[in-house]
Formats: structure tokens, C-alpha cells, sequence
């Protein structure tokens, strides 16, 4: 069985996945930053309202970064 998404790292230049990498670092330290403060200051809500779409989103751009094909 193939499957119709193939990645293929070696397209992008080594200066796009350092990229890559650094935006998901800071996307990670984003998220521990505002659990943090959540919890610290004790907001009426619970962090994942704020980690889980930024997440979710950032895993959908990568996905589709990942995925598109240039013809």
C-alpha cells in the first residue's frame, strides 16, 4: 500500500529545517510559558485552551509545509 503524502527532507536546504526546528522551539516555548503563567496566576481557565490550538495549528502548517509539491 503507498500512501499519496510522501516527505522527501532532502528537497529542503539545511537553513529551512534549522528554521523549521526553531520555530517549533519557540512554538514549545511558547506553550510552557503561558501553562506556566496560567497555573502561577491562577486564570479561571485551563492552559490547554491556549497550548491545544496552537498546537494543533502549527502541527497543521508543518504538515502541509511537509507535504506540498512543487511542480
Amino acid at each position: 500500500m503507498t500512501s499519496p503524502f510522501h516527505i522527501d527532507v532532502a528537497q529542503y536546504p539545511g537553513r529551512v529545517r534549522w528554521f523549521m526546528a526553531l520555530a517549533w522551539a519557540l512554538i514549545g516555548l511558547k506553550c510552557i510559558l503561558v501553562w506556566w503563567a496560567i497555573v502561577h496566576w491562577q486564570v479561571p481557565f485551563h492552559p490547554l485552551w491556549i497550548v491545544g490550538p496552537t498546537l494543533a495549528f502549527a502541527a497543521l502548517a508543518t504538515v502541509v509545509w511537509l507535504t506540498h509539491h512543487r511542480d
